[in-house]
């Protein structure tokens, strides 16, 4: 209990793509914050709390919400959402429910997502797809 490899345990996976907005069909980045732990009974959503501060888009988590379909499924809690205000150079942070932070740094353009510089702090998985948006 609290030693290093507990710290080393990454509790969040970051995704960060490029998309295409359905609802407006415009580009947009879409991000997607999960729980590296699966649940079993429900799919839970992600409580978080989505800021823009400057170039850092701030995503603090609250805590878990219920699903709203009655259906149990499985699979890790989840926020996703897109943006359409998210280009250049962009800082991630990351922030859990006990204040512990990651913070990463990304390039976005319409097309592509490139890391610019490695995750800081908390560990944290991070998914940005190698090929561009078709």
């Amino acid at each position: 209990m609290g030693g290093p490899r507990d710290r080393e345990a990454a509790e969040f996976r970051l995704l960060v793509s490029p998309a295409v907005s359905e609802r407006t069909s415009r580009p947009v980045t879409l991000v997607v914050l999960q729980t590296t732990k699966s649940f079993s009974t429900f799919r839970y959503a992600l409580a978080v709390d989505d800021r823009r501060e400057g170039g850092a888009l701030r995503l603090r988590v609250l805590g878990l919400k219920t699903p709203s379909l009655d259906l149990p499924a499985t699979g890790p809690a989840e926020f996703r959402k897109e943006y359409d205000d998210l280009s250049g150079d962009v800082t991630f942070v990351v922030e859990g429910m006990d204040g512990s932070r990651s913070s990463l740094d990304a390039h976005i353009t319409p097309d592509r997502v490139t890391i610019t510089a490695p995750v800081t702090g908390r560990p944290l998985e991070v998914d940005v797809p190698s090929r561009n948006r078709s």
